[in-house]
């Protein structure tokens, strides 16, 4: 068994949808599962379509049929003309019931999360239906299914958890047993019967799903850059892709913003024991980066340098944190019940300061959740006012061989401070499989450049002829 996912750049259209088709003609799997992400930007015009129709703006009417005619245009570049009636009948009626969520939301005025969810659901609904039909007059007979009918999650409708003990037994005992299978990504069900979503990215987690489900030999991820980089290319020019990584230098790099993969994609694939392949749909020549257990030795300690952008450094200080047990409870407590993700703790040796990292967009939210929890502790000046600093990034060096090398955070703290970067705050996981540190964000672009000027001086040849 084989399992592949295709993100919205690989399905965008129908000259994407027919080179997506040519790669899985050169598989000799006799089993296949693919998974499929909405056409690309179509999830944002979703959220654009429930907003406008929840702001009472008659307008999300046009942004319907936007939609409507960009799939349209899609069956019929992909499908003769003779056997078109089905398919447009099918994705006619799936508008129709978009079309009617919104004018609910327009005339209620109402928009919960579970609406959302909804809506937002029907762009991978959408294309999976497409590229199935595509698929059957393209010479690959397939089974299209519903995956909200095999993955079972919480009432987090926006970012469902999974609950995975069900939702394996589902995909095991229900799927069918056809040799090629298609499914939309991103998209589940609550234990309510209700449509919820995996996140954005979790189209990748979808894919992840089946393949442990299934015990799948590999999992193919297909997207539009050829496999996960030693920094973002957009940052840093000279940068290459890694040919290989273990999971858990995967995991922290998607975790630090390698936005080619969706960071809980890997934890199925660890327990399975399942590689994982990126790839690119548009380069299927170059061999991208696989992403195992046991990757082959390398001479290079640090595999990679991602950078998370956006992001506010919130410090709690005063004398009245020495000693105290439960202050980091209380602080951590206080963030979580507003749903709040830290990305980066530090902690001062003397118990007078915690540092966190977090979005950009939650830095208020979270100052006000903390100030309330310590108000007292405040207004009697044992802690001083909670500190925001914005705007700011994360920039994290990330490999396994960092773990048997001395020296390395110290040459990168040197070269930052040579260049006049000042390192706002530094954390090294209990793994040293990463360190990571804060910067202002005008500062963050130039330290990528330079660390991985440092790091990665030599490009390998093979890698400069597949950038070239």
């Amino acid at each position: 068994m084989l399992v592949l996912k295709f993100g919205g750049t690989s399905v965008a259209n129908a000259a994407a949808i027919r080179q997506l088709i040519s790669i899985l003609k050169e598989k000799e799997n006799p089993k296949m599962l693919v998974v499929v992400s909405a056409m690309s930007k179509v999830t944002d015009l979703l959220i654009s379509l429930y907003q406008q129709a929840a702001a009472q703006d008659p307008a999300y009417l046009e942004l319907l049929g936007q939609l409507e005619a960009k799939h349209m245009q899609a069956i019929e570049e992909l499908v003769p003309m003779s056997q078109q009636i089905e398919i447009k009948g099918r994705i006619k009626m799936i508008f129709r019931e978009l079309e009617d969520v919104c004018r609910g939301i327009y005339l209620l005025d109402e928009l919960s999360d579970c609406t959302k969810a909804r809506v937002m659901a029907y762009g991978e609904r959408l294309s999976s239906a497409i590229v199935s039909v595509a698929f059957q007059h393209h010479g690959l007979p397939n089974v299209l299914v519903d995956s909200r009918d095999f993955i079972l999650t919480d009432s987090t409708y926006l970012n469902a958890k999974v609950k995975l003990p069900a939702t394996y037994k589902l995909m095991q005992e229900n799927l069918p047993a056809a040799a090629l299978v298609v499914a939309p990504g991103f998209i589940a069900r609550s234990t309510e019967g209700k449509t919820t979503v995996l996140g954005r990215g979790g189209s990748d987690y979808t894919a992840s799903l089946y393949a442990a489900a299934l015990n799948a030999e590999l999992l193919e991820i297909w997207s539009d850059v050829d496999g996960m980089y030693t920094t973002d290319p957009r940052k840093a020019a000279a940068a290459y892709s890694i040919e290989e990584l273990s999971y858990e230098e995967a995991m922290e790099l998607a975790y630090f913003g390698a936005k080619v993969l969706y960071p809980p994609t890997i934890a199925p694939l660890v327990a399975a024991k399942i590689p994982l392949v990126l790839k690119n749909t548009f380069n299927p020549g170059h061999k991208g980066t696989l992403i195992s257990a046991t990757p082959a030795a390398s001479t290079q300690k640090v595999k990679g340098i991602s950078c998370i952008d956006h992001m506010a450094v919130l410090t709690v200080s005063g004398s009245g944190m020495v000693g105290v047990p439960g202050f980091a409870m209380r602080l951590f407590k206080a963030v979580a019940q507003e749903n709040i993700n830290i990305y980066f703790i530090t902690q001062s040796s003397s118990e007078q300061s915690i540092t966190i990292g977090l979005s950009e967009a939650e830095g208020e939210k979270a100052v006000e959740a903390i100030s309330q929890e310590f108000a007292d502790d405040i207004a009697h000046e044992l802690l001083n006012p909670v500190a925001l600093e914005t705007p700011m990034s994360i920039v994290a060096m990330v490999g396994n061989g960092m773990v048997q090398q001395p020296g390395i955070a110290g040459k990168a703290f040197s070269l930052l401070g040579d260049h006049g970067i000042n390192i706002r705050a530094i954390a090294q996981g209990a793994t040293e499989r990463i360190i990571s540190v804060v910067l202002k964000t005008p500062d963050a672009h130039r330290a990528v450049n330079l660390l991985h000027d440092r790091f990665f001086l030599a490009v390998p040849a093979s890698s400069e002829a597949a950038l070239a």
